[in-house]
């Protein structure tokens, strides 16, 4: 049987790839059909750095597997940490831990799965229905792009990027 460490490596791997995937869109923007294929990546990425932290502190794996909604509370912690890892004066950063607080909560919107009973149908993956109007997220303008152009943004992308590769190696993986 699969140990928790096993499962938090696997996703460990799984968010570098999506994050690479990412990475690699936001260098090469017109290698992608849209905006919403690039913050899918992203958003996955998220959640399966935050489900490996989450593993490798005790809950079983299969408590996580078929759960969505994942970012918004863990990821704030996780990149703090990884800031703090790093050495960077935390008081200096309270502006970026907010707008990290912020992202986390869109980018966790961007799973169709979250809903919020009902009030946030957006998300990157599937069109949704707004009165008679069916949108799709081709069309769709979504809140993270613009957060991550930020300065505190791009922080946030560089301590995710962190954030994983200590991950990766700490589970023994070399990148």
């Amino acid at each position: 049987m699969s140990s928790p460490a096993d499962w938090a490596k696997a996703l460990a791997r799984q968010a570098d790839a999506d994050f690479r995937a990412w990475e690699l869109l936001e260098k090469n923007p017109r290698a992608v059909a849209a905006e919403c294929h690039k913050l899918q990546f992203l958003q996955m990425a998220c959640e399966k750095l935050c489900k490996a932290h989450s593993i490798r502190r005790g809950p079983p794996p299969q408590d996580l597997q078929g759960s969505h909604g994942y970012i918004s509370n863990p990821l704030p912690v996780i990149i703090r940490e990884q800031a703090r890892r790093m050495r960077r004066n935390l008081d200096g950063m309270q502006g970026v831990l907010a707008q990290v607080r912020l992202l986390a909560a869109e980018i966790e919107l961007l799973n169709p799965a979250i809903r919020r009973d009902g009030r946030r149908l957006d998300n990157c993956e599937y069109p949704w229905e707004t009165g008679a109007v069916v949108i799709s997220p081709l069309d769709w303008s979504f809140t993270p792009s613009y957060l991550c152009r930020t300065r505190a943004g791009r922080t946030f992308l560089k301590l995710l990027r962190e954030a994983i590769d200590s991950l990766l190696r700490e589970s023994g993986v070399t990148t």
